[in-house]
């Protein structure tokens, strides 16, 4: 159009210009409660996505560019995202790791199952998504099925181990007594006679150890002080502690902790782990026996000063046979975790304050559950 003519087009009249506004606002009006729309449904699906996020027990964190985008409250209640500074950071653990199972902190921790995914952010870029799941129990459950199976397998084997060797040791023992007897005037050869007694005698306390393990632990929980249980162990074997050029130390509260367990069970568990304390302590060494109330558990505790037990091995020896010592039967521990087992506890080990092995007991302290009655775990 030339200017001439543009000159001389007619101008839009007031009622003209203020039907365009009117359209104008109309539109206007339309794309803004549109977008009003688009940001409300927005905003549901986030708060949506952010409670499906906050009610699942699996630790979800969103990465970009190494950096957490986002993060929900279970993965921060876990341990495996945590704040420095004003930024979060991944738990060293999943940083970097591969997917499977981490402990992230060390043997005798919760053990996570780590996932990941790269996943399309909103700008285009590439993020990564991890998911952590806390399978301690499940790692726990499956270590008791496993035990279990072996533990089924050592009853089978010690019946028949029991029925062809206790015989026989029985008839051996009492030879040996009659040949001492007969040799009460050659003192070297009857010497030689009570060493074959004292020899027999250990082979069938090995085995009746060994019965005890496969046949599993029996209790009779009922109502007593977990302090005395504890004192009166402690006292059975301080003089034997003593005689090694050991102190015994007790950390015992002053009040009494009324609990529910078998008494003899669990000192002979005691006895056990003190039995091993005293074998790991250098001469001069202090071995810890304590007990205390955690929660609704209750923990006996007994540490040494040691060298401690590697971590590698923190789960093996608990197993049937299986010892560090060249004079060892391996059944000791084994037995400890019968006497936890059957209260529906747990036998666990650490390390010592002092740098030894500190080995727990954790007991329920009102019972094992179902045991309406003492003798009702026996059944």
């Amino acid at each position: 159009m030339t200017r001439a003519a543009a000159r001389t087009a007619p101008m839009p009249g007031p009622a003209s210009l203020q039907a365009q506004v009117i359209e104008l606002a109309d539109k206007l009006a339309g794309a803004t409660g549109r977008l009003r729309r688009l940001a409300e449904a927005k905003s549901r699906l986030s708060r949506l996505l952010d409670q499906v996020l906050e009610g699942i027990d699996a630790g979800i964190v969103l990465r970009a560019e190494g950096r957490i985008v986002a993060a929900n409250r279970a993965a921060r209640e876990m341990g495996a995202v945590s704040r420095v500074g004003t930024a979060e950071t991944c738990h060293r653990s999943i940083a970097g790791a591969e997917e499977g199972t981490v402990r992230p902190s060390g043997a005798g921790g919760p053990t996570w199952l780590v996932r990941r995914r790269a996943v399309p952010l909103e700008d285009g870029r590439t993020g990564e998504l991890i998911v952590v799941h806390d399978v301690s129990r499940l790692v726990e459950l499956e270590c008791e099925a496993r035990r279990k199976s072996r533990l089924e397998l050592l009853g089978r084997m010690a019946a028949e181990v029991a029925h062809e060797v206790r015989n026989p040791l029985g008839s051996l023992e009492l030879l040996a007594s009659i040949l001492a007897e007969e040799l009460e005037d050659d003192p070297d050869n009857r010497e030689l006679a009570v060493q074959i007694q004292v020899g027999v005698r250990q082979l069938s306390a090995t085995v009746t150890r060994l019965l005890a393990t496969a046949r599993g632990t029996r209790v009779r929980p009922r109502p007593v002080d977990a302090v005395a249980v504890a004192r009166e162990a402690g006292a059975f074997f301080e003089p034997l502690a003593r005689s090694r050029g050991l102190r015994l130390a007790l950390r015992f509260p002053r009040e009494s902790l009324a609990a529910v367990i078998d008494p003899e069970a669990v000192q002979q568990a005691l006895l056990n782990l003190l039995g091993n304390a005293l074998e790991a302590s250098p001469p001069g060494g202090e071995i810890t026996l304590g007990v205390r109330i955690e929660e609704d558990l209750l923990v006996f505790e007994v540490g040494d000063e040691g060298p401690g037990v590697p971590e590698a091995l923190r789960e093996r020896i608990f197993e049937p046979f299986y010892t560090t010592r060249d004079q060892g039967t391996g059944l000791g521990l084994a037995l400890v975790e019968r006497v936890a087992m059957a209260h529906g506890g747990r036998v666990t080990v650490g390390e010592a304050p002092a740098g030894g092995a500190l080995f727990r007991l954790h007991l329920p302290a009102r019972g094992p559950k179902g045991c309406g009655a003492p003798e009702e775990s026996e059944r």
